[in-house]
Order: C-alpha cells, then sequence, then structure tokens
C-alpha cells in the first residue's frame, strides 16, 4: 500500500538530530509499523536517516520477509527491551524520538535502564502524515465502505421479527468476512429497542429480540488492506411510531447539512456546530452528546476529530466519518452516519447505502 520508503523518507525529514522507533506488542501500534513498513506482525521498527531496520521475532521473520522490502530485518527473542537497546547502540544512536502516546510507560521505564540514549518523546510523529491519505488508501477505504454497503444491503431481506442481536450480528459478519474484505474494521453494533440509544452498545451484553415498533441500529465495518470504513445505519422493525420518524428526520438534516459543510478550510469544530446546532434548535440538543466524527484509515478512530473539542482544520485528503445522533434513554436512538473523503471544494461520499428515508425491515 503506498510507497513505504518514501513514508519513511518524510518522516525522518522532521526529525532533526535522532532515530525513529515505534513498535507493536501485543496491539500497542499496529498502525504505525503498517503505515511505514507494510509489516502486519508484531516487531520494532528503527529508522536513522540511513537505515531502517526491522526487529521482530521467530514468529514473524518469515512473514515479515513476504511484507516488506527495502528493510533489514533482525531476529531475536528480546526485540521489544534488551534488543531494541543494543540496537540503538549498534547504530550509534544517541537520541531517540518515540510516539509517547503509543508506548506504556513501563516501556519508558526499562529501556531506560539499558543504554546511554535520551528518549525524546512525541505525541505521535506521524499524525499529520497519517491523516492526508494517498490515492491507494483512498480507494481501500472506497473498497471497504462497498463491501460494508453491499453486506447490509443483503442481510436486509433475511430479517424476521423474533430475531436477535447477536443472530443479526453474526449474519452481518459472516457476509463480511465471505467477501473481499481482510475481515472486520471492529466488533459489530447491533442494537434493538431502548438498546439503540447505547452508542457503543455489545450485541452479547442484551441478545433482545426484534420486535415490531423497535428501532434497529447497524454501526459496522470492513478492512480491506488494512483501512477501515465506519457506517452507521438505523431501520425500524415494522411500522414505524412517529417519534422514531420524527428524531429520525432531524438526525438525517444534521448529516446531510455536516456533510454540505465539509471542505477543505473548515475547522472540525465548525462542521460540528453545524450538525449540533440545527439538533439543538430543534429540541434535542441534549441527546447528542459525542463528537460529530473522526478520521478514519488505518485504524477506525484517528485523526482528524470533529467535535466541539477538535483541534484540526480540515484539508484535501483526508477521510472522515459524519455521524449525529439522538439518543433518548428508554426510548432508543437514531445515529446516521457516512464515511467521507474531504476534497478542495466539498467532499465525497463513499458510503452509498440509502438513508434519505427510515426504511422498515422485518415485515
Amino acid at each position: 500500500m503506498g510507497d513505504y520508503g518514501q513514508r519513511r523518507r518524510d518522516l525522518m525529514s522532521r526529525i532533526e538530530n535522532a532515530a525513529y522507533f515505534a513498535f507493536n506488542l501485543e496491539g500497542s501500534d499496529p498502525a504505525s509499523l503498517r503505515y511505514l513498513t507494510g509489516f502486519t506482525g508484531e516487531g520494532a521498527l528503527l529508522l536513522t536517516d540511513s537505515d531502517a531496520l526491522l526487529l521482530t521475532d521467530s514468529r514473524y521473520t518469515e512473514q515479515a520477509r513476504q511484507e516488506t522490502e527495502n528493510l533489514r530485518i533482525e531476529e531475536g527473542r528480546a526485540w521489544y527491551l534488551k534488543g531494541a537497546a543494543e540496537a540503538f547502540g549498534r547504530v550509534g544512536v544517541r537520541r531517540v524520538v518515540f510516539p509517547s502516546s503509543r508506548v506504556a510507560h513501563y516501556w519508558v521505564e526499562e529501556i531506560s535502564k539499558l543504554g546511554d540514549f535520551e528518549l525524546a518523546p512525541e505525541r505521535d510523529p506521524l499524525i499529520e502524515s497519517r491523516s492526508i491519505k494517498s490515492p491507494s488508501e483512498i480507494q481501500a477505504l472506497k473498497e471497504a465502505a462497498g463491501i460494508a454497503d453491499r453486506a447490509l444491503e443483503a442481510l436486509l431481506p433475511t430479517l424476521r421479527i423474533g430475531m436477535d442481536e447477536v443472530e443479526i450480528a453474526l449474519e452481518l459478519e459472516m457476509l463480511i468476512r465471505t467477501s473481499d474484505a481482510e475481515g472486520l474494521a471492529f466488533d459489530v453494533n447491533v442494537s434493538t429497542g431502548p438498546n439503540t440509544a447505547l452508542n457503543h452498545y455489545n450485541p452479547t451484553h442484551g441478545r433482545r429480540p426484534i420486535a415490531s415498533g423497535d428501532l434497529l441500529l447497524f454501526d459496522f465495518g470492513a478492512c480491506v488492506r488494512g483501512y477501515r470504513s465506519d457506517m452507521t445505519r438505523t431501520f425500524s422493525v415494522g411500522p414505524a411510531t412517529a417519534k422514531a420518524k420524527e428524531i429520525y428526520e432531524i438526525v438525517l438534516r444534521a448529516n446531510m447539512a455536516a456533510i454540505a459543510a465539509t471542505k477543505s478550510g473548515v475547522t472540525g469544530i465548525a462542521v460540528d456546530a453545524v450538525a449540533r446546532d440545527l439538533i439543538g434548535e430543534a429540541g434535542y440538543g441534549d441527546h447528542f452528546g459525542h463528537g460529530l466524527g473522526h478520521g478514519i484509515g488505518l485504524e477506525v478512530h484517528e485523526a482528524p476529530g470533529l467535535s466541539p473539542l477538535s483541534r484540526f482544520t480540515l484539508r484535501e485528503g483526508m477521510a472522515a466519518t459524519i455521524e449525529p445522533g439522538i439518543y433518548l434513554t428508554g426510548f432508543g436512538g437514531v445515529r446516521i452516519e457516512d464515511d467521507v473523503i474531504v476534497t478542495k471544494d466539498g467532499c465525497e461520499i463513499i458510503t452509498d447505502f440509502p438513508k434519505n428515508e427510515l426504511i422498515e425491515v422485518g415485515i
């Protein structure tokens, strides 16, 4: 996916008189490692101006050879701490920049004992680079969104009253896993009835059967070559209630207004405010508590953030979600989430599943 060597060179051009070190141990930072090398296993990357060294162990050595190029690969059991410190010494590293938001304090304490070098924490040196997607990254995001669209389209005709949240989630997961996807973007959220008011619901917590008059919410995505889609659609099981239609229409207007406001040069705060103000004016401001959206890519939540606390200005090539919602405890919630690519004069919506009305399912 892209020119890994160029990504490494771009990163090192911003780091003065230092090496860069990042590692993935048990899921600590797979995104940085994959972005810079293509490697999807556990290991550590040490970059200098003239060298790129991947440290890993025997479980991943052959995988590393297959997934990477133009990297030196060293195998050893102690790559996480002792092996890393020894590598710093062999290449003459005196100052090491590392992404402080992605490592445990334990690692900092322990590796500091193993050599005479300076650790230079930076929150996430790749955050800006990764936020602007290349054409090949955008293509992967579009493919992931398309798989999610088609999976939901295939699922809906099979829904019947009495099926529970876990049954439905498993059916949707199977449709994604038997497609061309690498896997799920994240665990599938299927919720119905009052559970739809729970933003990050896990269907195994409730296993509620769908019933006529319920709202039914899907929050899910596919992963293609490491890049993730994230889509939410809300439906009515059988005939929709007047309350469900009311809040759906408000959320839909907020979703479309925010999408219309999304373009290069606009702040994340400003885009969030478009949707938040509309929902507030409709009388539901206290029922939209989360941010409007987030970046998507190798991680399902990354830069840029769209919220009242955002510190980002949108730029051409950024990928983000637009996902306003209204959540009423005891009744249920509506969220409509699309994935978009920011362009110079607007944005391109890459999630195509219909949303222009509250669709009735299970009948």
